[in-house]
Parts: C-alpha cells; sequence; structure tokens
C-alpha cells in the first residue's frame, strides 16, 4: 500500500495533468456541437478499426472449422457429379429377333469421401500421407485421393480409424494420365527429386505440346475418374534414346499445404480386375 502511495506522489503531477485534460475534452465535447460531432466521428472510427481488428482474429481462429464444412459441403456436390456415373446398357433380346428392348441406366461408378490429413512427408524419396479415415469408415487400399485442384495419391493400407497414401511424390508412383488436348495417354511418375515437378513419360515426339498443357487422368486408370487435373507441363524436350518426349508436370496439388482431401472409391473395381485376371489365365 506505501508503494502505491508513493508511486501516485511521483507522478503526481502527470496524473493532474491527464485528469484535467480530460474534464477540459469532456466538456469541449458537451458544451461545442462541432467539437461534439467530431468527437463521435473519430470514436467510431476507432471503433471500427478495433472491431476490425477483432473480426479478424476470431476470423483466424476458426479457419480450421470453415474449411472443414467447406470441405464436407464440397463432398457432397462431388458425389453429384454426372462423372461419378456410368450409363449401363442392358440390352434384352427378346424370343423374336426383331423385338429389341435397350433399357439404358445410369449407376453409380464413383463415391467421395472427405479426410483430413493429419501427417504428410515431401522430403523423402518415398513420401507417404496419413489421412484420419479407415476401414469403419469404408476405406480400403487402391481408393483414389484427390485435393480439390489435383490428384494425390493412392490408398496402399488402411487401419480401422486411418489410412496410409502412396503420395504421387513416390519413386514407385505411376498413375495413367493424358494430355487434354489430343487424348494421348502416358504414365505420371516422380525421380524423387523436386516436390514441385513430376515427369511424364510414353508421349509421342508427334504430339503437339506447349508449356502450360493440361495434364489429366485418362480413362485408362482405374482408380482415378478420368479427366481430373494432374497438372500443368512446364518443359518438355525429345528423349535422344527414344521417340518420346522427356515432360516436366507442376501438380496441380500443393503437397506443402494438403489440409483436407477427398478418397474416391471405384465401385466397379473389383468388378474389372477379377474379369481381367480370368482373361490373362
Amino acid at each position: 500500500m506505501r508503494n502505491i502511495f508513493l508511486l501516485i506522489r511521483r507522478f503526481s503531477v502527470l496524473l493532474l495533468f491527464l485528469g484535467l485534460q480530460i474534464l477540459a475534452i469532456s466538456m469541449l465535447v458537451n458544451y461545442s456541437k462541432s467539437h461534439r460531432a467530431r468527437y463521435f466521428e473519430l470514436a467510431y472510427e476507432a471503433t471500427g478499426k478495433i472491431n476490425k481488428q477483432y473480426t479478424s482474429v476470431t476470423r483466424y481462429f476458426s479457419l480450421g472449422v470453415n474449411n472443414r464444412n467447406l470441405a464436407a459441403e464440397n463432398e457432397r456436390l462431388n458425389n453429384l457429379l454426372s462423372v461419378n456415373f456410368a450409363q449401363i446398357d442392358t440390352g434384352v433380346v427378346a424370343e423374336k429377333l426383331p423385338l429389341i428392348i435397350d433399357t439404358s441406366n445410369l449407376t453409380r461408378k464413383y463415391l467421395w469421401r472427405m479426410a483430413r490429413v493429419i501427417n504428410n512427408s515431401v522430403s523423402a524419396q518415398n513420401n507417404y500421407i496419413t489421412l484420419e479415415r479407415g476401414k469403419l469408415q469404408g476405406i480400403k487400399p487402391d481408393m483414389a485421393v484427390v485435393s480439390p485442384v489435383g490428384i494425390v495419391g493412392i490408398v496402399t493400407d488402411v487401419s480401422d480409424n486411418m489410412s496410409i497414401v502412396m503420395s504421387l511424390l513416390h519413386r514407385k508412383s505411376n498413375t495413367s494420365v493424358a494430355h487434354a488436348k489430343t487424348g494421348i495417354t502416358g504414365i505420371l511418375e516422380w525421380n524423387g527429386y523436386n516436390p514441385e515437378r513430376l515427369q511424364l513419360k510414353g508421349i509421342p515426339k508427334s504430339t503437339q505440346l506447349q508449356k502450360g498443357d493440361t495434364i489429366v487422368t485418362s480413362n485408362l486408370s482405374l482408380n482415378f475418374p478420368a479427366g481430373m487435373v494432374v497438372g500443368t507441363i512446364v518443359s518438355f524436350e525429345p528423349d535422344d534414346e527414344g521417340n518420346n518426349y522427356k515432360i516436366n508436370i507442376r501438380p496441380g496439388a500443393n503437397f506443402f499445404s494438403l489440409e483436407y482431401v477427398y478418397i474416391i472409391e471405384n465401385l466397379f473395381l473389383k468388378e474389372q480386375r477379377e474379369l481381367e485376371q480370368r482373361v490373362k489365365k
């Protein structure tokens, strides 16, 4: 208590000055309309700036919730896209040959599920991503994983509530893709060096290429729906050892900032693989 009185005594002149100043301002505002108007103008401006900063701070801390809600809404909308459905031709031939009944139906082929990224590597030669979804949420190996701006990888292993994704940034990753303008297909790989560059092989030198051309998933892919963005061409040159180009691709997905992704299940995958295995045998 004694220290408080000593502090007040030490700054008594300053405190008296501030008190008189506040009194003078309040009297000036109360008895002068022009000064009162100016005072409220400054007060509203200051309050507005404080509210703006407060809103920015609260919005920053709610980004996680907003991103999750946005990802959930995108999951719902992606499941409604026409690319997820296949037209099944169930032609039926009656006993009399002229009577042919052709009934075409739309059947769901792809199912989308949202997932949160809980671990991600980009600096190794064989990179993996961990997702917060697993067997109990219907996730299985060989499902495709995409971000809102580009494909990401393939699910390789699952536990009850988590799954492991082999990233495109993996030396063993290979994906069937196509040059969007011409439809020419090739294989997307990664050489293990630059995480911002992927390599496209199998595109013949006769193909008309330009920097900035879009590369998409091809209709030969078992995992990804056709036409999904893979990335863009940043450089290409003829391969001296063959008839193809050496092509570098900038991936559409930003592997450094993955937060929410979508797991895509091909509902016809098992049927197609079993049929193709029977042909091989």
